[in-house]
C-alpha cells in the first residue's frame, strides 16, 4: 500500500519532531522552505526548495507532486499557506483562509477581540503611515508598535515618548510585509501562554506556561510549565477559546492565547493555530500525557483525534531555555552551572564548533530542556539561568 504523501512547511529544528513523527506514522514526508541546510530536512523523504510563505508556489508543488495533505510549520506564514492550499485543494484539517488571516494578522485579530468584548489592550490599526504618525500625537505613553504579520518578536518596538514612537512606527512599517501595523498601550505585567487542543470546538486538553524575555524583551527566551495562577484564569481563557471556535467555525487542532496578567486579570495580546518553536509540544506531551505532535499531524490531515490515548504525566514542572550571548562574537563554548545540570533532560546545540553569533538579540547558542520537582524552585532557578550559564567567546 502506497504511503500517504504529506508536505511539511519548513524543516528547522522546530519542525524536526513533526517530520519524524509523521514518518513514524507511516507517511512519505516532503519538506519545503528556502533554507536547505536546516536540520529537519534531513529527516524527510524528500526536500523541494521553495519559500513556504509563497502560497501559490506551495500550491503548485502540491499539485505537481501528488501531495495529499499539508502540515504547517511553527510560523504564522506557514499557517496561512497551509490554510490557503487546503482550501484550494478542498482538503479538511485547516481553517478557511480568511479565518486564518483574521487570527494571525494582528490588525484583524485586534479588531475582532474589541468587537467581541474579549479583554485585551485596545489597539489602533492605522490605515497608513500618515494616519499612524497623526495618531501618536494624541495618545498616552508608553505604547507598543507592532508589525502586523510577523512573529518571534520581529517588527516590535516600545515607545515612551513621541519621538521614540515616530522611530517605532517607521521601524514596524519597514519590517511588515503587508505594510500594516498596530499601536496599543504598553500593558505592564507578566506574560503567559495558554495552549489548547480543540476537538469539535471544545477544549480537549490544555497546558500553559510563563514566558520570560530578559535579553530581548520581544523574544521569549525561557518558558516554564505550568503558568502561574492558571487554575484561577483558565475558566475565562477556555471560554474565550470555545466561543471563538463556535463563532469562527474553527477546525480541530491547536489554538493558543498569549496574554499579559495585570492586577490579577488576563489581557489577550496574540493568538495562534500552530505548533510552537523551541519544540514546545514535547513539553506539552510530558506535562499532560497527550500526544500533541501526533494529534497535530492527524488534525492537519483532517483525521479524528478523539481516540488518541493519554499516557502518564512524566513531569509536573518543566520548561525550556534558549542559551543566548550577551553580545555578538565567535563562541568557544558555554558552561552550565552544576546547580542546573541535574535538571536537564535534553539539550540541542544550535552552533557548530567555534560557531559565531551575529544577532545576539535573536540567535540561540543552544536549547536546554529541564524539569524540577518544585515549581517555585524551578522559577527562581530559571530567572537566574543567564547568570549561571556562562558563554565564553573565542577572544577570551
Amino acid at each position: 500500500m502506497a504511503k500517504k504523501r504529506v508536505l511539511v512547511l519548513n524543516g528547522s529544528f522546530c519542525e524536526a519532531p513533526i517530520i519524524k513523527k509523521a514518518k513514524e506514522m507511516g507517511m512519505y514526508v516532503i519538506t519545503t522552505g528556502n533554507a536547505p541546510n536546516l536540520i529537519g530536512h534531513q529527516y524527510a523523504d524528500e526536500y523541494i526548495p521553495a519559500d513556504y510563505s509563497d502560497k501559490e508556489k506551495v500550491l503548485q508543488i502540491v499539485k505537481d507532486n501528488d501531495i495529499e495533505g499539508v502540515i504547517s510549520c511553527a510560523n504564522d506564514f506557514g499557517v496561512l499557506t497551509a490554510a490557503y492550499v487546503a482550501e484550494q485543494m478542498g482538503w479538511p484539517g485547516h481553517d478557511k483562509y480568511e479565518i486564518a488571516k483574521l487570527l494571525h494578522h494582528k490588525n484583524l485579530f485586534k479588531q475582532y477581540v474589541y468587537k467581541h468584548n474579549i479583554p485585551a489592550p485596545h489597539s489602533y490599526c492605522p490605515e497608513d503611515k500618515a494616519d499612524a504618525l497623526n495618531y501618536i500625537k494624541q495618545i498616552e505613553y508608553p505604547i507598543i508598535v507592532k508589525a502586523n504579520d510577523l512573529t518571534g518578536g520581529k517588527g516590535i518596538r516600545r515607545a515612551n515618548t513621541y519621538e521614540e514612537a515616530v522611530e517605532a512606527v517607521d521601524y514596524s512599517y519597514e519590517k511588515s510585509r503587508d505594510k500594516h501595523i498596530v499601536i496599543e498601550p504598553f500593558v505592564i505585567g507578566t506574560q503567559h501562554t495558554y495552549v489548547t487542543f480543540l476537538i469539535n470546538k471544545k477544549v480537549y486538553v490544555s497546558t500553559s506556561c510563563n514566558c520570560y524575555s530578559p535579553i530581548n524583551p520581544y523574544l521569549i527566551q525561557s518558558e516554564t510549565l505550568p503558568a502561574d495562577c492558571i487554575e484561577r484564569v483558565e475558566p475565562e481563557l477556555k471560554m474565550i477559546i470555545e466561543n471563538m471556535a463556535e463563532d469562527l467555525n474553527l477546525v480541530d487542532g491547536i489554538i493558543a492565547l498569549q496574554y499579559i496578567m495585570k492586577d490579577g486579570k488576563p489581557y489577550i495580546i496574540e493568538t495562534m493555530r500552530r505548533a510552537f518553536g523551541n519544540q514546545f509540544l514535547m513539553l506539552a506531551d510530558k506535562t499532560t500525557g497527550f500526544p500533541w505532535e501526533e494529534a497535530y499531524i492527524k488534525a492537519a490531515l483532517g483525521e479524528s483525534c478523539d481516540r488518541l490515548e493519554f499516557t502518564d504525566i512524566e513531569y509536573k514542572y518543566c520548561g525550556h531555555h534558549g542559551i543566548m550571548a550577551p553580545h555578538n562574537g565567535k563562541i568557544r563554548r558555554y558552561e552550565i552551572d552544576n546547580s542546573i545540570s541535574p535538571h536537564i533532560f535534553k539539550k540541542i546545540d544550535m552552533l557548530g564548533e567555534n560557531g559565531a553569533i551575529n544577532d545576539y538579540l535573536n540567535e540561540r547558542i543552544a536549547y536546554i530542556y529541564y524539569q524540577y520537582e518544585n515549581k517555585e524552585e524551578m522559577i527562581n532557578a530559571v530567572k537566574n539561568y543567564n547568570n549561571n550559564i556562562k558563554v565564553i567567546f573565542a577572544d577570551e
